[in-house]
């Protein structure tokens, strides 16, 4: 057998056509750890791409294949201290195993909104996280205010880890911020709050265009998603699931970027948009106020249509200097997050 310090499970993370967030979030953790330590390896799902070669471990994929990994022959070889859960919860089958597990819980929203889930959201995320959580050997953050509220709402610590852009910006064709198009990203679900995205549209002067990138997800507005885009005619552009490349160049032809979230752990787009330099204009909730950048223009939820259709294009308008756009990148590092993440798995202080 062979014996190694840190274990990362992904399986779920890297599930074809998952890229969220916390998708994102988790293979940049790991990519960043292969370049401090050699003691780590990630068990990934078998039919996805995005993760090969050293230290990534193909196996049953789906949660099929999640739920059954502490069964699997690849992981009962491996002998291992720590496991490392930065996307979703670990099956319950490994409270029989081995190692100490590590969770980054980005949310706090399956507690304080979890009416706005779809069952299966608030079974893994709530009712299974809720039960797990005594069993981790420590809980994680991305950000502060996450973290403060899940240590009243677990009732123990919570460390804070950071977070990170998630795409390589440094691929980043050149910004052309010509185009009057204002860009939202994020899964179609209630808590990204893109009611408030179809309100302000038709506000919008007729040369302007919405750009949404975002897979289906659930409840109303899902069910509703095409019938909305149908009736604007042509001013929704919905690109699905983007890739990377096709996310990089819409963020660089984009005038503005608008996210009006209910609630976030962090908002990675909007992060990125940040570091690509691009006006910002952003729900006014506290997560919002810890990582916008300093140009960010804050919308109160309670905003009429018209007004955010006026904030939007006076951003657009008001570009950021170079100076404030590398200051702000300077903030987020993926090397300093594997760094705090590996010195908790070690047992060390930070």
């Amino acid at each position: 057998m062979t014996t190694l310090a840190i274990v990362l499970d992904l399986v779920l993370a890297t599930r074809p056509k998952a890229s969220t967030g916390i998708e994102r979030y988790s293979i940049n953790l790991f990519k960043a750890l292969q370049e401090i330590t050699p003691d780590v390896v990630a068990f990934v799902d078998s039919r996805s791409n995005v993760l090969c070669g050293t230290g990534v471990i193909p196996v049953r994929g789906g949660f099929i294949g999640w739920l059954f990994l502490p069964f699997s022959r690849r992981y009962r070889e491996l002998e291992f201290d720590s496991l490392i859960c930065p996307a979703f919860p670990p099956s319950p089958f490994v409270l029989n195993g081995k190692p100490s597990i590590y969770r980054i819980i980005h949310d706090d929203f399956p507690w304080t909104r979890s009416r706005k889930m779809n069952f299966r959201g608030r079974l893994l995320f709530k009712y299974l996280e809720s039960a797990l959580s005594p069993f981790y050997h420590s809980i994680c953050a991305p950000t502060e205010p996450v973290a403060r509220s899940l240590a009243a709402i677990l009732k123990r610590d919570v460390a804070l880890v950071g977070n990170a852009p998630g795409l390589d910006l440094v691929d980043a064709p050149p910004a052309d911020r010509g185009a009057s198009q204002v860009i939202t990203v994020g899964t179609i679900e209630p808590r990204k709050n893109y009611d408030a995205v179809m309100a302000m549209a038709p506000h919008l002067p007729t040369s302007w265009s919405v750009a949404i990138v975002g897979r289906k997800g659930w409840g109303k507005i899902a069910d509703d998603w095409e019938r909305y885009i149908d009736e604007e005619g042509g001013r929704l552009e919905w690109h699905g699931h983007a890739s990377d490349e096709t996310l990089l160049s819409l963020y660089q032809k984009s005038s503005c970027f608008l996210s009006m979230s209910l609630a976030e752990g962090f908002n990675m787009p909007l992060v990125e948009a940040g570091c690509l330099g691009l006006p910002v204009v952003c729900s006014d909730i506290e997560i919002h106020r810890a990582v916008a950048p300093p140009w960010a223009r804050f919308a109160p939820l309670s905003i009429a249509a018209e007004d955010l259709a006026n904030a939007v294009i006076q951003s657009s308008a008001e570009l950021p200097s170079q100076e404030a756009v590398a200051e702000y990148r300077q903030r987020f590092s993926w090397r300093e997050i594997a760094r705090t993440v590996a010195l908790i798995a070690s047992g060390r202080p930070q």
